[in-house]
């Protein structure tokens, strides 16, 4: 009885080894399965390019070269822009002009246009005067004491403080954007990242140019005020109401002069549509 038990004792031990040593073939890997060294497999490796470089925009982005943004925004004054437009009748157009030219130099102003123009009854000046904004008050204080009466007179005030700051602050990040992309042009290491990142510092500059453009115009409409000024002289032969009616029959006299004349200028067409609707009436008694 001893004899078998130990023979079946023998033979699960036996079926035990076998079955560990089964697991031990299927996870390892035997030498002849790995590429030996100059073989296809790591040829293969060996010939794949590198990979490319980051182009220089996806380096800027990973630098955060658009999300650098100024930590604090500095308190900026009110910026406005003011504007002002009267209109007024004066006995004497020159008196008047040398008048308002004096008040120019006496507060540091200029005249920006200068304009005359006469018609059939009135001389009319057109002046445009920009006057250094803390001086427009003084100014249009000084203008209205020389006026009797104003026809027309008006100011404005446009606040542009909030485009004034965002027009500054897209600037500064442009800048600093404009310094990454020359600091990575110089660490270029091939001809292709040169040109792309040229080409990038191309297109921030352009952006700066628009900035800068737009800043300096709202400066300088925010530093130097507009004042439009039109007078006119009524002329001394039309001056009375007789004359002015005189006047009116004159003009009206002219305008029927300018369409009878217009209506003469049109002789070619209008012999033109006689001769039609004369061959046309006579076809038409043909056909009777």
């Amino acid at each position: 009885m001893k004899t078998p038990a130990l023979c079946f004792i023998l033979m699960l031990l036996l079926l035990a080894m076998t079955a560990c040593g089964g697991e031990g073939m299927r996870y390892e890997a035997a030498p002849s399965d790995l590429p030996a060294a100059g073989s296809a497999v790591e040829s293969r490796v060996a010939a794949e390019p590198a990979a490319a470089p980051p182009a220089p925009e996806s380096a800027m982005k990973a630098g955060g070269v658009e999300a650098t943004q100024p930590a604090e925004i500095p308190p900026v004054a009110q910026q406005i822009i003011r504007e002002g437009q009267a209109v007024f009748e004066t006995s004497d157009l020159k008196k008047t002009k040398t008048w308002i030219e004096s008040l120019v130099r006496r507060h540091k102003a200029y005249i920006s246009n200068d304009e005359q123009n006469k018609g059939s009854d009135r001389i009319e000046q057109r002046m445009i005067v920009r006057i250094p904004a803390d001086r427009f008050d003084a100014f249009l204080a000084d203008f209205e004491k020389g006026v009797v009466r104003f026809d027309s007179k008006s100011v404005t005030a446009t606040d542009v403080t909030e485009e004034f700051i965002d027009v500054s602050q897209r600037l500064k990040v442009k800048k600093a954007t404009e310094e990454r992309y020359i600091a990575l042009l110089a660490k270029a290491a091939s001809v292709r990242d040169v040109l792309e990142t040229e080409k990038y510092i191309a297109e921030v500059r352009a952006e700066i140019e628009s900035l800068e453009g737009r800043l300096k115009y709202l400066q300088n409409r925010i530093g130097l005020s507009t004042l439009t000024i039109f007078f006119y002289q009524i002329k001394p032969e039309v001056q009375g109401f007789a004359s002015r009616i005189g006047l009116a029959f004159s003009e009206g006299w002219n305008s029927f002069l300018s369409f009878l004349l217009g209506a003469i200028s049109l002789w070619p067409f209008l012999l033109a549509g006689a001769a039609i609707i004369a061959v046309v009436r006579f076809l038409w008694k043909l056909r009777k």
